[in-house]
């Protein structure tokens, strides 16, 4: 897709910051298509709105919001948050509903929240004007100026990422059905057998127990994962299957990834060697408030070997004693 690759870089860069920077790329140069989304899609009444990305504000007390799109006029602000492939943050609408509140009162401006993703994702915000929405509502939006060459770039964009509808049913999804136990028997068996290693080195590992079918669906992976694992802060290993393709490796693929929060007192520290951790991981993606670093391997590398669930439980655990040998020396 062109429009990824231009924006493409060597880094693990989330499919969210993709849509988000071009869909907010086409509202800026086009008031009226602007103001025509605000009202049909977000429901909010006006014109003369601007729209930024990226917008960060300070929470007293709280983790700080970055806020993917910013709506905004002389009477209104809306945050939307959108998701692809990614659950909510922790706690992450609720701390926007908590800014928004504080401008409604400061500003004495309306005030509105809005959500926006891939799949059914249902959420009960109280106290502000809140709407869900999802990618093919915007699809839809979008399809009435796709002569519009960058729009309709775009519009071929979201229908390669499964972002257009939910789809028909094809043969490939029958013989998917018709599978899926085995499959996720086997993704068990490895993670289960990597367990032991997770908790001799960092701690017991975390599962999403009865929800790990929603985490193949929202997150595309399948993982399990320790928490706060260096300086007994904001930090995680997380172990598991990938189904998601990125920009060097071909999906499914194995997984061990690498991550430190801006407010862990090691996160400077790990700064400084990024470039030096780029080179031993094979893929990478920072922002403001997080660093993440992954070991990758393609699924199918291990089709023709004789032991295959021996060799990617290896794969795995080596992967692991990797990522425990490089924290003792941050620490």
């Amino acid at each position: 897709m062109i429009l990824v690759k231009k924006n493409g870089n060597n880094n693990k860069t989330p499919l969210e910051d993709y849509t988000t920077e071009i869909l907010v790329g086409i509202l800026e140069n086009n008031q009226e298509l602007l103001d025509k989304f605000v009202n049909n899609i977000l429901k909010i009444e006006g014109k003369k709105f601007t729209v930024d990305s990226q917008e960060k504000y300070t929470l007293h007390g709280d983790t700080d919001c970055i806020i993917d799109i910013v709506i905004k006029n002389e009477d209104t602000t809306c945050f939307i948050e959108n998701k692809v492939n990614a659950c909510e943050g922790y706690r992450q609408l609720e701390r926007y509903s908590t800014v928004l509140k504080a401008i409604k009162e400061k500003q004495n401006k309306n005030v509105f929240l809005r959500y926006c993703t891939k799949y059914y994702d249902s959420k009960v915000v109280k106290g502000i004007d809140f709407l869900q929405y999802r990618w093919c509502d915007i699809y839809r939006f979008l399809e009435e100026y796709k002569e519009n060459n960058l729009i309709n770039e775009y519009i071929c964009f979201l229908e390669e990422e499964g972002m257009s509808s939910a789809g028909n049913f094809n043969y490939e999804d029958l013989i998917v059905m018709s599978r899926i136990n085995s499959t996720i028997a086997k993704m068990d068996e490895c993670l289960d057998s990597i367990k032991e290693t997770l908790s001799i080195k960092f701690n017991n590992p975390n599962e999403r127990d009865y929800k790990r079918l929603k985490q193949i669906v929202r997150e595309e992976n399948y993982v399990v994962w320790c928490d706060n694992i260096i300086s007994n802060s904001k930090s995680y290993i997380s172990v598991g299957f990938t189904f998601q393709e990125e920009l060097k490796t071909k999906a499914p693929f194995l997984n061990v990834d690498l991550s430190i929060h801006e407010t862990n007192i090691k996160y400077n520290d790990v700064k400084k060697i990024k470039e030096e951790l780029e080179n031993i991981f094979d893929s990478n993606y920072s922002d403001d408030e997080e660093l993440l670093f992954s070991f990758e391997k393609p699924l199918s590398d291990f089709m023709k070997s004789h032991n295959q669930f021996e060799d990617i439980c290896d794969w795995f655990n080596s992967k692991i004693c990797a990522v425990k040998s490089l924290i003792e020396k941050i620490e």
